[in-house]
């Protein structure tokens, strides 16, 4: 059962005023401040009104996964030599390429596995191809999904993919995901 009284816990959240709230939702502010303090118990019309500005709200501070991708790609292929991807890497300053064989994603390169590589004796980096080495396959979403599925998937993965219309268009990181804080 929901509380008309945590309103104003995420009217808070959204960083709005009684008086703004009260403006989008088309009440008065003195009817905000009322529900709030537990003083009514309010029409069920006029909380579907508060309830339905509040959920408008908070769609608008949430960015799409087309706002926050890379784009273009910077990528490599299977058939890439292991030092393609180190001076990729260093060059562009990331720690995580997508393999990708005909627009599709087929792999992965992330820093740690180039530090395992360093370590393993049996690999030699010079002729070592990404395809011998690569990781699994970075998650993809459509385009149209919100910043909240990405973030969940950040905490596993080291990028998220972006497909619009079964196409590979962009890439998310956390430093993408921090760029928009």
């Amino acid at each position: 059962m929901f509380d008309v009284r945590s309103i104003g816990k995420l009217r808070k959240q959204i960083g709005f005023t009684q008086k703004q709230l009260a403006k989008l939702a088309g009440v008065s502010q003195s009817l905000i401040a009322k529900i709030e303090s537990g003083k009514i118990d309010p029409a069920y019309s006029k909380v579907v009104q508060i309830l339905s500005a509040l959920e408008i709200e908070q769609k608008r501070d949430k960015k799409s996964t087309e706002q926050i991708m890379s784009s273009p790609i910077i990528f490599v292929h299977p058939s890439d030599k292991l030092t393609r991807v180190i001076t990729l890497m260093r060059s562009r300053n990331i720690s995580q390429l997508p393999v990708l064989d005909h627009g599709k994603c087929v792999g992965s390169m992330i820093d740690s596995i180039i530090v395992s590589i360093l370590s393993d004796s049996k690999i030699n980096l010079q002729e070592a191809h990404v395809s011998d080495v690569m990781g699994d396959c970075f998650p993809s979403v459509p385009s149209s999904s919100s910043s909240d599925v990405v973030i969940e998937l950040l905490k596993h993965y080291s990028a998220v993919l972006v497909e619009k219309n079964g196409i590979i268009k962009g890439i998310i990181t956390k430093a993408d995901l921090f760029k928009t804080i």
